[in-house]
């Protein structure tokens, strides 16, 4: 090895000298080959040294303008993830907002609409409605605090994420935590979207209970020919309605969007429907007009007594003893009092929605016409004024501007006592 250097340095670094000739003088330096080679090697070392230099002197630039540029799209990252938290704590705000105004009008609807009597043919059917009902209650029909303990849940979860934003992070720091809120915004709408669907499965389930309420009592009006919507539609616009409990107009848009919610907004509409016909049916003639009684002759046609021959007969007679005591059939104003051609003595109350009651052939009147009158009010007694042959009561139903048969009223007017909290008054028939 030695020989090898010593060959190398003999052949690239032999002994050098230097000849300096000044005023007539001649002189030289005398350069070893250690002294050569240690000079080149700090000649090469400068040489290196300097173009490092220079090449970073000349990318220095390029260095700060890559850096500049991360630096802003980290700015970028995390502005846009501000935003995202932004927007997500809005949404989960606005959605758990809505769900507890959801909630209030589920509870307001199931105090509002009580299961209405139902006649032995609907018991069956309305057996599974309520064991779904019972269902719903223990499985998916959120109760008030449920329902306020899921949202406070998320928003507490949502507080908590937005206090834990840390001042520094790195580009793989930022794209983690975004993916973090994304996997949480999804954890937390699936835990509101499933709060939501518990909301509309139980209005489904009022809005079948509604519709069959409804239909019980379409039909306990059908036989006597009266119109469930003509009596919803009168509800509001008859200044003669005098009766029925307040209920508020319940406006179905404030909370819903279009197309959306559907099971609920299905569910104002027939609840408000329902709560106008409960309202309208205050004006329902419910009272028995005779305290003792039995039926003589019907409503139809039927042989007239005096030309014995076939008649119309408009009204029902309730053949008692003279005297026997006649009573309002619901509450309302006397629009005719007195002599009234062939009814005789006569008395009609409008008792608003669109009906209307006469009694004919009395004894005696004991109300002025524009009295206001309470439902069985005393109003006369019982006798054979007028077109009559014989002591008794001529009880017509008027309903829309039209006479109808009293008896399906009469009837319906049991049941609808009971819907309508009345306690039964004894009748002998």
């Amino acid at each position: 090895m030695s020989a090898r250097l010593a060959a190398f340095r003999d052949k690239y670094f032999p002994v050098r000298q230097l000849f300096l000739r000044s005023e007539g003088r001649v002189r030289f330096l005398t350069f070893s080959p250690n002294f050569q080679m240690a000079s080149a090697s700090v000649l090469v070392i400068f040489m290196v040294w300097a173009s490092i230099t220079s090449v970073a002197y000349l990318t220095r630039d390029l260095v700060l303008e890559e850096k500049q540029r991360t630096i802003k799209n980290i700015s970028a990252q995390y502005e846009s993830l501000s935003t995202d938290f932004s927007t997500l704590e809005k949404e989960v705000e606005f959605r758990a907002a809505e769900l507890e105004t959801r909630q209030k009008i589920l509870e307001d609807m199931l105090v509002r609409t009580p299961t209405l009597l139902q006649p032995a043919s609907l018991s069956e059917e309305a057996a599974p409605s309520e064991k779904v009902e019972q269902e719903t209650d223990e499985d998916s029909g959120p109760s008030k605090s449920d329902t306020k303990d899921d949202v406070s849940r998320p928003i507490a979860f949502l507080q908590e994420v937005f206090g834990s934003h840390p001042a520094v992070a790195s580009d793989e720091d930022v794209g983690d935590e975004m993916a973090s809120t994304q996997d949480r915004r999804r954890i937390l709408l699936e835990k509101l979207e499933k709060l939501a669907l518990d909301q509309e499965l139980l209005a489904e389930q009022l809005v079948r209970q509604v519709t069959l309420d409804r239909k019980h009592l379409d039909d306990l009006l059908l036989p006597a020919k009266i119109s469930s919507d003509l009596l919803i539609a009168r509800v509001g616009t008859d200044d003669a309605a005098v009766g029925g409990p307040y209920i508020p107009e319940s406006d179905p848009t404030p909370i819903f969007r279009d197309n959306d919610h559907l099971a609920f907004q299905s569910l104002i509409e027939e609840s408000h429907n329902l709560d106008k016909l409960l309202t309208a049916l205050y004006s329902f003639p419910v009272v028995v007009p005779a305290e003792k009684y039995y039926v003589s002759s019907r409503f139809g046609r039927r042989k007239d007594p005096f030309k014995k021959t076939w008649a119309r007969h408009s009204g029902l007679d309730m053949a008692g003893w003279p005297g026997t005591k006649i009573l309002a059939a619901q509450a309302g104003k006397v629009v005719k009092a007195g002599a009234w051609g062939p009814y005789g003595n006569m008395v009609e109350i409008d008792h608003g929605n669109g009906f209307r009651t006469r009694y004919g052939h009395m004894r005696k009147v004991v109300v002025k016409r524009g009295q206001e009158m309470e439902a069985g009010q005393h109003i006369g007694d019982m006798g054979k004024s007028g077109r009559a042959t014989s002591s008794h009561l001529h009880y017509e139903v008027w309903f829309d501007g039209k006479v109808i048969d009293p008896t399906p009223v009469l009837k319906a007017a049991e049941t609808i006592r009971k819907i309508q909290g009345i306690e039964d008054e004894k009748e002998n028939t």
